[in-house]
């Protein structure tokens, strides 16, 4: 069934997250293999809110997940240094070199495009705005709106809703296997795409399709 409506996950699925692992292995003695650590610390502890009934701003978390992977190889970093050394770089991610082709494509085409980040709004507005692609979507949906995190249910079918689709008639393409699972258990088609490093979460619920590459987006709207 082709999407009548896109969502697209942003960081690592649009966004190439090089950039910030530069910038934050400054403060971990420039280990850039910490810099994955942190990001999983990161999703890690924005699901035991979740799980805790507690809602922190995704920056906040990243800065305590921050001071604790560096903690965890004795290096000391403090929340603040953590908080705006993120902040200083996660705004400033450019987009893969297949973003811009496919989003274009698919606007041309007459696809609803709505990004859904666990990222703040003011954080996801700077991201779209510095990487250039914000102009290709409907709507702009942070999870701050309702307060927990994906791959929570109620995000996704909060997200159907503001976009005024069925869940059946959307789709939610992401480089996460725990984003693509949870939208897939919301009744949504879903799309993995395999970015470097990245598969499927053996586990989950088998995504409707796998992609090397945003572009087959056009092939399958197109076909």
């Amino acid at each position: 069934m082709t999407p009548k409506v896109i969502f697209f996950d942003i960081n690592e699925t649009l966004l190439d997250m090089q950039a910030i692992k530069t910038g934050l292995a400054s403060v971990l003695n420039g280990d850039e293999t910490l810099v994955d650590l942190w990001f999983a610390n990161l999703l890690h502890h924005s699901l035991v809110d979740v799980a805790s009934g507690q809602f922190h701003d995704f920056i906040d978390i990243g800065a305590a997940a921050l001071t604790m992977v560096a903690h965890s190889k004795d290096i000391s970093v403090d929340e603040a240094t953590a908080k705006d050394t993120i902040k200083q770089h996660i705004t400033r991610l450019p987009a893969h070199d297949d973003v811009f082709p496919t989003l274009k494509a698919l606007q041309s085409a007459g696809v609803t495009l709505v990004a859904l980040s666990n990222s703040s709004k003011a954080g996801l507005d700077a991201q779209l705005e510095f990487a250039n692609i914000k102009p290709y979507f409907s709507h702009v949906l942070s999870v701050e709106s309702v307060r927990t995190y994906k791959p929570h249910a109620a995000v996704y079918h909060w997200a159907c809703q503001q976009a005024n689709v069925k869940n059946e008639d959307a789709m939610m393409v992401a480089a996460h296997g725990w984003d693509v699972s949870g939208a897939k258990a919301t009744g949504m088609q879903t799309a993995f795409v395999e970015r470097s490093g990245k598969m499927m979460y053996p586990l989950g619920l088998a995504p409707d399709h796998n992609i090397a590459s945003l572009t087959a987006l056009i092939e399958m709207i197109s076909s």
